[in-house]
């Protein structure tokens, strides 16, 4: 009766060990996927943000390029039919009809570019194959 007795408790304790390792095992398993988990979102906002920036960049250089445009005709007209007047008129109404385009276009121009661009930094796999 003894041995069966010292069995049960080498085995209960072999047991005991067993599920303290796969306890820890999981626990190690959860904080690597949760590690993983962390750096992906790290990698996917810093994608988005680049991607965010880098459009505010070109918005902001296209707005500058086109003033500066409409500043250089209005000279360049001014100059020319010595009517500094109507060149920023002809200029002011050339930006007044391109801001009137980009309100009726803005969702077809922005929404869907930018929609685009962040679904595939949002929802790229990243899962390596099995």
């Amino acid at each position: 009766m003894a041995g069966n007795a010292n069995q049960y408790i080498i085995m209960s304790n072999k047991l005991t060990n067993n599920i303290a390792e796969l306890n820890d095992s999981v626990k190690q398993y959860v904080q690597v996927k949760f590690d993983l988990f962390k750096l992906l979102l790290l990698k996917k906002t810093s994608n988005f943000v680049g991607y965010l920036l880098g459009y505010l960049v070109i918005i902001l250089f296209s707005v500058i390029i086109i003033t500066f445009l409409g500043a250089a005709f209005a000279i360049w007209y001014g100059q020319k039919f010595n009517n500094y007047f109507e060149g920023v008129l002809i200029s002011t109404g050339f930006l007044f009809f391109l801001a009137v385009l980009f309100i009726l276009f803005r969702k077809r121009i922005f929404t869907n570019a930018l929609l685009s661009n962040f679904s595939e930094v949002l929802f790229e796999d990243d899962e390596p194959e099995k």
